[in-house]
């Protein structure tokens, strides 16, 4: 039993390991995406896209929108990954108390034959030692 739980344990502790990298890479790609927007925009500032005319702008102004779309759902998606990590934390923290519970129960049971096994061996010392008196007695009567 102790075996399983602690391979259930150490299952759940890498499947906490990958998602906690989903949750990074997730995280760097929305970090990318919102340096490129702030990039758009300061070049944009600076007069360096060359949308001067009307359709241009609105070009721009419909890029950007799609940029901010990405962003969200980027973000979406770390909060996403995000609760998933905290689901899989509860998972292994779960795991780690069966484990904890079945060791308990694995010292339990060998302080008990621990116990039982030393109540019989002075069970038998004084089972011996009152025979070996009633010898003695029964030699010293005349």
């Amino acid at each position: 039993m102790i075996e399983t739980a602690e391979a259930v344990r150490d299952q759940a502790a890498a499947a906490l390991a990958q998602l906690r990298q989903a949750v990074a890479q997730a995280a760097t790609t929305l970090q990318r995406l919102q340096d490129f927007r702030a990039e758009c925009l300061a070049r944009s500032a600076a007069g360096t896209l060359g949308a001067t005319d009307g359709a241009g702008l609105q070009g721009y102004q419909r890029f950007v929108g799609r940029l901010d779309e990405a962003i969200a759902l980027q973000q979406q998606e770390v909060r996403r990954r995000e609760a998933r990590v905290q689901e899989q934390q509860l998972r292994l923290q779960e795991c780690q108390r069966k484990l904890m519970a079945f060791q308990a129960l694995q010292r339990r049971e060998v302080e008990a034959a621990n116990a039982r096994a030393q109540r019989r061996e002075q069970r038998e010392a004084d089972e011996f030692a009152a025979r070996a008196f009633g010898r003695q007695l029964r030699g010293s009567m005349p």
